[in-house]
């Protein structure tokens, strides 16, 4: 079969197309660069409402006063035990038999175990505590899954923009009769069959865009009654650069990577999140063992307590027998303070259970399960060292690394993402489309690809579309309750730097 005759290039055709790839590729390169047209951008003017709140927030009197005077203040307890005015020896005497001292060694009864069985003890320190809860604690474990979720949909939404794959194919018979509109006899029969396939690449771009290139090639067997095909069988393949771009509404990277952006926000918050659970539990587990210091301490003295109602009420039994000078009442007196001492010690040693349970709770030891009748004892003391600091580095500090704040920021800056696009969607929708196509024919593959590389068949197009709502009333009241979020959160900002600023001059 001889080769199809070539269409001489029209004047100007080569240098067209030429033209048409550069201006594509021009586009494509100050596309990626982009923002939202038409619309200045917000976010200098939104950092300098943050930062003026900041300064009006911390620029009060007491802290413009601790930044012209930054003195260290020391927290230091008053030794009031010198102002009672004992005699030294009488102190002396005091702090042997009931100082802290005395304690070290006295070991209060702590009863039986829910089992009926002898009472065991763990010691434990306040540092496997705070590295138990921070390792173990169920609240942590589950804030800890919550960043790696976030981070799981930040990549999904950075996925959007990834190379896609698409092939087709299909295989069509055709074998029907028609009206036959000139001479001859009979209707027309069709018989033929048509075989296509495509591949090819796709790609959403960060601008709104998608560009697409794909290869077409299809195969027509030609067996029609009173036809003389050329060629026989025919083989067509193609290949086609396509760009779909929104000029206007949708254009940008504010509005596409808003998505991305927000998921980025949203992983970030978390994380905060994360901080301030760990900081919140670690906080728990130190009160609780300092809760369980103290009612270990409280035992100790009720049953110090007890030890010593009965000494007393030992000594009145042998001088009532003796019929020494007792009343009836005294030894009543007593025996009741016995009994209410008791109780006291039965009251202090629940107090310890439940304060050593609550510990394991939250630190969910595997060794010490909260189901276990194991008790932990304390081994470390409370420590009074003095803190040194000043109003002015605390309260830097404070809004320098709180979560809270980190997560107002993150919330100010998704209510920004979120009003850029909806100030992108109320300009109206102008599309670009940019196609280039080379095709060939043949009689086989081989030469209609070999062929193809002549580029003698170049089909391009150019098309623009427009649309806009009249009113654009939907748009206009979407971008206002953004706007109006935007305000919200910015507001929101400014009671949480409050918060802070209260609860730094409170701890004080």
């Amino acid at each position: 079969t001889p080769p199809p005759r070539r269409h001489p290039p029209f004047p100007g055709r080569v240098e067209h197309v030429r033209r048409a790839i550069a201006a594509g590729s021009t586009a494509l390169a100050l596309l990626a660069g982009c923002a939202t047209p038409l619309h200045p951008d917000t976010e200098p003017e939104l950092r300098r409402s943050i930062l003026g709140a900041i300064k009006r927030d911390t620029e009060g009197s007491t802290v413009r006063q601790a930044g012209a005077d930054p003195a260290f203040r020391p927290t230091t307890a008053p030794d009031r035990v010198q102002s009672l005015g004992l005699a030294p020896e009488i102190l002396s005497k005091l702090e042997e038999t009931s100082g802290r001292g005395s304690y070290r060694e006295f070991q209060a009864p702590l009863g039986v175990s829910l089992a009926g069985q002898e009472q065991q003890v763990v010691s434990i320190s306040l540092r496997r505590v705070v590295l138990t809860t921070a390792s173990n604690n169920l609240t942590l474990q589950f804030a800890r899954l919550v960043p790696a979720i976030n981070q799981a949909n930040t990549v999904q939404a950075q996925a959007a923009f990834d190379w896609v794959l698409f092939a087709s194919a299909q295989d069509q018979f055709q074998d029907n009769a028609s009206q036959r509109t000139g001479f001859g006899a009979g209707p027309v029969l069709t018989r033929q069959e048509q075989r296509s396939g495509t591949i090819g690449l796709r790609r959403r771009l960060e601008t709104g865009g998608s560009f697409t290139i794909q290869n077409q090639l299809s195969r027509l067997d030609n067996n029609s009654p009173g036809t003389l095909p050329n060629p026989d069988p025919a083989v067509q393949p193609s290949i086609t650069v396509q760009l779909d771009q929104p000029l206007m509404r949708n254009f940008g990277t504010d509005a596409n990577l808003a998505e991305v952006r927000q998921a980025v926000n949203a992983e970030r918050d978390s994380i905060q999140q994360l901080k301030a659970t760990l900081l919140q539990q670690v906080a728990d587990a130190e009160t609780a063992y300092w809760t369980l210091v103290r009612s270990s301490g409280e035992l100790k003295i009720a049953q110090r307590l007890l030890d010593r109602g009965e000494e007393v009420r030992g000594t009145l039994s042998k001088r009532r027998e003796k019929a020494e000078d007792v009343r009836a009442s005294q030894f009543s007196d007593a025996v009741a303070t016995v009994e209410s001492r008791r109780a006291d010690v039965l009251r202090a040693q629940n107090t310890v259970r439940q304060a050593s349970d609550r510990l394991k709770q939250i630190m969910n030891d595997p060794d010490l399960t909260v189901g276990s009748e194991v008790l932990l004892q304390p081994v470390d003391d409370p420590v009074g060292e003095a803190l040194v600091l000043t109003l002015q580095d605390v309260v830097t500090t404070a809004l320098a690394n709180r979560p809270e704040v980190q997560r107002a920021l993150l919330a100010i800056s998704d209510a920004a993402i979120r009003q850029q696009l909806a100030d992108n969607a109320r300009l109206p929708a102008l599309d670009l489309r940019l196609q280039m196509r080379v095709s060939e024919i043949a009689s086989n593959t081989s030469d209609a690809y070999s062929r193809l590389n002549d580029t003698n068949f170049i089909d391009y197009l150019v098309g623009v579309s427009y649309e806009q709502p009249i009113g654009n009333r939907a748009a206009e009241a979407s971008y206002r309750a953004r706007f109006l979020e935007a305000n919200q959160a910015a507001t929101t900002y400014r009671d949480v730097v409050q918060r802070v600023l209260l609860d730094v001059k409170s701890g004080l």
